[in-house]
């Protein structure tokens, strides 16, 4: 293969990118919220007796397991959150800051806090994952865009 045969080959994947950003486009918002669902219920499901955790984590898992067959249904592919480039910082802040409200959940049910911080505590956790998932496709979509 000589420069140019590689040259032409990666203006291939550039436009394949390109063309993958545009198919996929900006997610309808009821994605990024089942999203920020799965998120409260593995962070809520932590303020929960045994009993209802063990019942929130498989309910969590189905759901990803819907949003996967949902993105592979419309789009071809389902895109990884834990992937190089510019999205892996965002991946690792998601994961980080959802780690310390997994913590305070757990802290609220071990201090006997109230349901009202418990709830408050999943309220953050969805929040901060719709946020994450909204964030994180823009900077897919750019990054997706922008390679030449």
């Amino acid at each position: 293969m000589d420069s140019n045969e590689a040259a032409a080959a990666l203006a291939g994947i550039s436009g394949a990118e390109r063309r993958l950003a545009d198919q996929i486009g900006p997610c309808p918002p009821w994605r990024h919220a089942a999203f920020g669902l799965v998120m409260a219920l593995l962070v809520g499901g932590a303020s929960l007796p045994l009993l209802w955790q063990a019942t929130s984590m498989p309910v969590a898992m189905a759901l990803v397991a819907v949003i996967a067959r949902y993105d592979r249904r419309r789009y071809g592919v389902f895109i990884n959150g834990y992937r190089r480039g510019k999205t892996l910082p965002l991946t690792l802040l998601l994961l980080g800051g959802t780690l310390v409200l997994l913590v305070a959940q757990i802290h609220a049910r071990e201090a006997g806090l109230s349901v009202w911080t418990k709830a408050g505590i999943t309220a953050l956790a969805f929040a901060y994952a719709v946020a994450g998932s909204v964030v994180w496709q823009r900077v897919f979509l750019a990054e997706l865009r922008a390679r030449q």
